[in-house]
């Protein structure tokens, strides 16, 4: 059997001297198509079913399709969006306008991959994997675009007194699926218990939850923080590590922005109570005149 696999490769790939000289050409097609059925299957392209193929991603996000292929030779790998069946991708060469599609492939591998950069509600449907064989097959994958943003609960700016706690609370309620897992970063870099001592990552994947605490806070530790979730946009809020004197003084600064707001509230409010006497009926007047004198 495996020298019959071999002759039969050798065969196709044109490779083999005539086996008779008396054979005519037609005879000698026929022997190649009757040994071309010798090749096992295992060795035609197949698809890898292990792959994601219900993919969700969150509205201005990147979405990934991955395809998987086992033996493809000298076939080409397509994407094809069913709802108009408009081929997006053969093999790494892009067949839309729409700059948002790209495709996606590593030298010598089986992933063939669809990258839609911003998603938008209409990108919502199946998308077809298409191998070029006779006849052709191909594997359905299904995108949901959600809504779902993660949001920090705080102010978008947060002044921290060095030496002092941050305490970041970050839920994404909206994330689809009954888990959501969740990340820190501090600028560009991710923050976990490893990053240093002193920090604590605390989320709870089920209620969509995650507490960044970060004690005794240094001037390196102002930057901004970025809290990710799973299919969903990430929310942010920028840090300033200040030093007990500017702290001071800020709260100083506090104060007497308040003392005068509320002095023109106040003088606002005699000039309202003025223009309403001048407006009152006599009696009324009458009246309030005596209550004043009876309360004195």
């Amino acid at each position: 059997m495996l020298l019959e696999y071999f002759v039969a490769m050798l065969v196709i790939m044109g490779l083999t001297t005539t086996f008779d000289k008396h054979t005519s050409h037609m005879q000698h097609f026929a022997l190649a198509e009757e040994l071309s059925n010798l090749i096992p299957d295992e060795y035609e392209p197949q698809f890898d079913n292990n792959t994601e193929r219900e993919i969700i991603a969150a509205l201005g996000t990147t979405a990934r399709m991955h395809c998987r292929v086992r033996h493809l030779g000298d076939r080409a790998v397509s994407w094809i969006r069913q709802r108009d069946l408009h081929i997006l991708t053969i093999g790494i060469m892009t067949y839309t306008n729409d700059q948002r599609f790209l495709a996606r492939h590593i030298d010598n591998s089986d992933e063939w991959v669809l990258k839609i950069v911003s998603v938008q509600p209409r990108d919502a449907g199946v998308y077809e994997c298409q191998v070029s064989t006779e006849p052709k097959i191909s594997l359905a994958y299904k995108l949901m675009v959600v809504t779902s943003k993660a949001q920090i609960l705080a102010n978008r700016e947060l002044f921290i007194q060095s030496g002092s706690d941050i305490n970041l609370t970050c839920i994404a309620p909206q994330a689809p699926g009954p888990y959501t897992h969740m990340l820190w970063y501090k600028d560009t870099e991710l923050v976990s218990d490893s990053t240093r001592g002193g920090i604590r990552v605390i989320s709870e994947q089920q209620i969509k939850t995650s507490n960044l605490v970060i004690s005794r806070v240094l001037h390196t530790d102002s930057g901004n923080y970025t809290c990710s979730a799973d299919n969903s946009n990430s929310d942010s809020v920028f840090v300033h590590i200040i030093k007990s004197e500017q702290h001071a003084a800020m709260q100083h600064e506090l104060g007497v922005r308040l003392v005068a707001g509320q002095s023109l509230w106040l003088r606002l409010g005699m000039v309202v109570l003025l223009l309403l006497q001048q407006h009152m009926p006599r009696p009324i007047l009458q009246l309030q005149h005596q209550l004043l004198l009876a309360g004195a």
